[in-house]
């Protein structure tokens, strides 16, 4: 039986840990082909043959070559593609003055620079598929925490560079649109006191829970398929109703 995204061929970074395997599973559930990207030695870790649709690839996101790797590997192993899943990325837990230029740069690398490069270097093979869209995860960092500031700059450059791509990208038939998850239950949540804080956040939220990794996935599916084809440039946020502006 066909899904929403059937035959869709789509890459998905940081792939195989946190909302990234809720992704992956989503789409692949959905009836799409999903190139599953992470770290390499996260790669190694995974037990292949994985379920149907599913090709991993073990790449660096901060290397300049990689949206050259991706691609090509996307036109060996899924024959093209139609969407991009920018989920990848790291955080940074400091305050202010213990943000040196070593670790803000290694936070930007891979949280902004890496789904810009690959949004510009694939753009024309997106543009080749079938209702071709790009989400980019982003977070309810967009609006500004203390004691992340590396993080919530990356987070905010990725929702403005989401408006921008659609901007660029929509007239050659390419969507473009951002989630902004809030406290997803994730391994994530267990860096330091975070967990902590995010229970006590979410008793105070209107759905009074913690998000789950499924809520993101099922928004995101949703971004990509025909269903939402005449959304672009916009930001859901995904935050049991923490963000209510």
């Amino acid at each position: 039986m066909s899904g929403p995204l059937d035959r869709r061929r789509v890459v998905v970074t940081g792939a195989l840990g946190g909302i990234g395997t809720a992704v992956t599973a989503r789409l692949l559930a959905d009836g799409a082909q999903v190139l599953a990207v992470d770290r390499p030695d996260v790669v190694r870790q995974h037990r292949e043959p994985g379920p149907p649709g599913l090709h991993v690839a073990g790449v660096d996101l901060r290397d300049p070559r990689a949206p050259t790797e991706i691609a090509g590997q996307a036109l060996e192993r899924l024959g093209g593609l139609d969407a991009l899943v920018n989920n990848a990325g790291i955080e940074l837990r400091a305050s202010l003055p213990d943000h040196d230029d070593e670790r803000w740069d290694a936070v930007l690398d891979v949280n902004l620079r890496a789904p810009f490069r690959l949004a510009r270097d694939l753009a024309d093979l997106l543009a080749a598929g079938r209702s071709p869209a790009v989400v980019n995860v982003c977070s309810i960092a967009v609006t500004g925490f203390a004691g992340q500031v590396a993080y919530d700059a990356s987070k905010g450059g990725l929702l403005t560079l989401t408006r921008s791509l659609a901007v660029e990208l929509g007239p050659r038939g390419v969507r473009a649109n951002a989630v902004c998850p809030g406290f997803i239950d994730t391994p994530m949540l267990d860096e330091g006191e975070l967990r902590s804080i995010a229970e006590r956040v979410a008793r105070t939220l209107p759905l009074r829970r913690l998000g789950r990794p499924d809520d993101v996935a099922g928004a995101i599916s949703w971004l990509l398929g025909e269903d939402s084809g005449y959304v672009t440039g916009q930001s859901l946020f995904i935050d049991g109703g923490m963000n209510r502006q």
